[in-house]
């Protein structure tokens, strides 16, 4: 599936078709797509961090070497943390609902699920509020949307 086919999809959440698209796309479209968003999501709060740093103490062929080589790999290791852990929290919302769905499932939503919230708390961190405010914010709206998207599924069978 295109990434940008996967954006709009995202966007519509949490409608039940959208759920159901995006739960069957791939693993490896998913990861690209979290990697796209986290990369150009924080770039540009990163890049004004990094050029204040510039400019007081770092050479440029450090800022390059940083650029380049680690911050693709804090992405990477912030996007796979994140996401498990707003899915360890999705598997709390599963028992409370007490819903058919297995953690992969919770991984994938949680993943999707993020896009609004993000894209809120890069625009909060230019507005003169506190961050926290627009943290909280954030993480409300995907509180909402994962308990709206976790009600979409049937519910388990007594034993």
């Amino acid at each position: 599936m295109s990434l940008l086919k996967i954006i709009k999809l995202s966007s519509k959440l949490p409608n039940k078709k959208a759920v159901f698209a995006l739960n069957r796309v791939a693993m490896r479209d998913t990861l690209v797509y979290l990697f796209c968003l986290f990369f150009f999501l924080f770039l540009p709060y990163t890049f004004l961090n990094m050029m204040d740093v510039y400019e007081n103490a770092i050479s440029k062929s450090q800022l390059v070497l940083q650029s380049i080589i680690f911050y693709p790999f804090f992405m990477m290791f912030l996007v796979i943390v994140s996401i498990s852990t707003l899915a360890a929290i999705a598997t709390i919302f599963r028992f409370i609902l007490s819903r058919k769905l297995a953690y992969q499932q919770l991984w994938k939503m949680s993943a999707y699920a993020i896009l609004w919230p993000f894209i809120l708390y890069q625009i909060t961190l230019f507005l003169p509020i506190s961050n926290y405010v627009g943290l909280a914010v954030s993480f409300g709206i995907y509180v909402y949307l994962m308990w709206r998207m976790i009600l979409i599924y049937p519910r388990r069978k007594k034993k």
